[in-house]
């Protein structure tokens, strides 16, 4: 055996220090990888936050589906239309078994994605003019801090709370440091003065909104569930001196795809998420959920289209939305093949793993690992060959999701432009991600670029994603993301390919 091989399987055993509920997953894996993933045969897929993969079987399963069956739009009211709708409808609940809630709780609503999800709620959300507050964290997906436009175009003010002087304080909401973004019709932020009444002066109770992601698609820091219960109760509104009700939108994007979220445990009053980052197919469907006691938030809702209002004159302006919330968000018809297509996503993950906390055990256990080896490896001149960017230290699964997010460093102290490592790996068919990820906070703060430089930057010409390194620092990262179906393989061979292209 080589030096290299050894040194890749040292201390692979110290590492696992959690424990299967299961008795087959993860050992079954490779027989599954086998029978299910025969594509992946010759590649190394760590590209899991893009996307999850999908397994034949999973396809076999939904395209039998559809030649045995007659599916008809489900808004047309005939025989193929009532089997549509009946699917539609057992897939609405099984979402919401998913999340341990019940329709009596909780509402879904089908969306493109994450994305769209998060739109609904900041375009429908009760924002009073002057007086309401959008507030988010600085690690945030673009699609949670694009809301902030449409907050400040109602009138509402922003804040962003950046990164806490130190990574240890992530887990305590109060750490983090309120930024004020100016706001309102005027261009100007509204002062704690004008936000501390109760209500919003026409009898209705003053809302805002504070928005995070469970986990960070570009850390895979996991922020404390906690939170959202202590929001409710008015943390945040003694942070910031401001009275009112405070709702909770989580992004559940990242953390959903290996973590288990308990809705029953944590009410999140909205919760946004793509499906095809759980399994893989199909793509182009998410959902919202939307706990039903805090529904009447979202009525500040404008275009209505197909399907959403129960009557409307064209000749006059007179409409009135429909009573159900997924009907009167739901525009169109909805993509029911691809939501029949849910069907049998989640029952491959199941079948596979079991249950979510498996998946999240099996992939804490070999992102540990991965990420040790790596914060060990060193040129032969002494000098540290992996840059890690971490919020974390990778201690245990409530606070690190399977992401790893790093640049390499050459022998000379010089950065490894994340091009150059993605173009290398891909030779060798290694699956990664280069960029920020679409989350510049995390980006700009874990890499210590700063804002002002940012700023200078765009100027010369850089868009995100495109550039890697300015003036001889980074400005974006190589990011490793495993899925339910990464095995002690893929990461060993990774490993492998970090030592014997980039280490000298």
């Amino acid at each position: 055996m080589s030096s290299l091989k050894r040194d890749v399987l040292l201390d692979w055993k110290d590492h696992f220090k959690i424990s299967m509920t299961s008795s087959t997953y993860p050992k079954n894996l490779k027989k599954i990888r086998r029978k299910e993933f025969k594509r992946l045969k010759g590649h190394t897929f760590l590209d899991f936050g893009g996307c999850s993969l999908y397994s034949t079987r999973q396809i076999d399963e939904f395209t039998d589906s559809l030649k045995r069956n007659v599916y008809g739009n489900p808004h047309s009211g005939n025989p193929s239309s009532d089997l549509m709708a009946f699917e539609v409808g057992k897939m609405r609940n099984t979402i919401l078994e998913f999340f341990n809630v019940t329709s009596s709780e909780y509402s879904v609503v089908f969306t493109s994605g994450a994305t769209a999800g998060m739109k609904i709620v900041g375009q429908a959300f009760n924002w009073t003019e002057g007086k309401s507050r959008y507030v988010y964290l600085e690690d945030n997906h673009t699609s949670v801090v694009g809301i902030r436009e449409v907050a400040q175009d109602e009138g509402a003010s922003a804040v962003c709370l950046r990164f806490p002087k130190s990574v240890s304080n992530m887990g305590d909401i109060k750490e983090f440091q309120p930024k004020y973004i100016s706001s309102g019709k005027d261009g100007k932020f509204l002062n704690n003065n004008q936000h501390n009444k109760l209500h919003s002066g026409n009898g209705e109770e003053l809302s805002h909104l504070f928005a995070y992601p469970a986990q960070s698609n570009f850390s895979g820091r996991k922020y404390p569930l906690g939170w959202i219960r202590s929001v409710r109760i008015g943390l945040l509104g003694n942070v910031l001196k401001v009275g009112g009700s405070w709702y909770t939108m989580l992004d559940a994007a990242a953390f959903v795809t290996s973590s288990k979220l308990d809705l029953k445990e944590y009410p999140a009053d909205f919760v946004s998420m793509s499906f095809y980052k759980m399994f893989g197919f199909p793509t182009g469907i998410g959902a919202l959920l939307v706990r039903n006691t805090s529904a009447r938030e979202l009525n500040n809702k404008v275009y209505f289209g197909g399907g959403t209002t129960r009557v409307y004159l064209p000749s006059e302006n007179f409409r009135v939305f429909r009573s159900k919330l997924h009907e009167r968000f739901e525009e169109g018809t909805i993509s029911f093949l691809d939501i029949l297509a849910l069907k049998y996503g989640f029952s491959t993950i199941f079948r596979i793993v079991g249950s979510i906390e498996n998946i999240s055990h099996h992939l804490f256990n070999l992102t540990h690992w991965l990420y040790h080896n790596m914060k060990d490896l060193t040129h032969r001149n002494g000098v540290k060959c992996i840059k890690l960017y971490s919020a974390s230290e990778y201690k245990s699964p409530t606070t690190q999701g399977a992401t790893i997010a790093f640049n390499v460093v050459n022998k000379y102290e010089g950065f490894v432009g994340f091009n150059e490592v993605l173009s290398k790996a891909a030779m060798v068919n290694i699956h990664l991600r280069g960029g920020c990820f679409c989350n510049v906070g995390a980006c700009n703060y874990l890499l210590a670029i700063g804002d002002g430089n940012i700023k200078q930057i765009h100027k010369s010409g850089y868009v995100c994603g495109e550039v890697d390194i300015v003036e001889g620092q980074p400005v974006g990262a190589v990011r490793i993301t495993l899925g339910y179906m990464t095995t002690k393989a893929d990461v060993k061979r990774f490993l492998s390919f970090i030592k014997s292209t980039f280490v000298t």
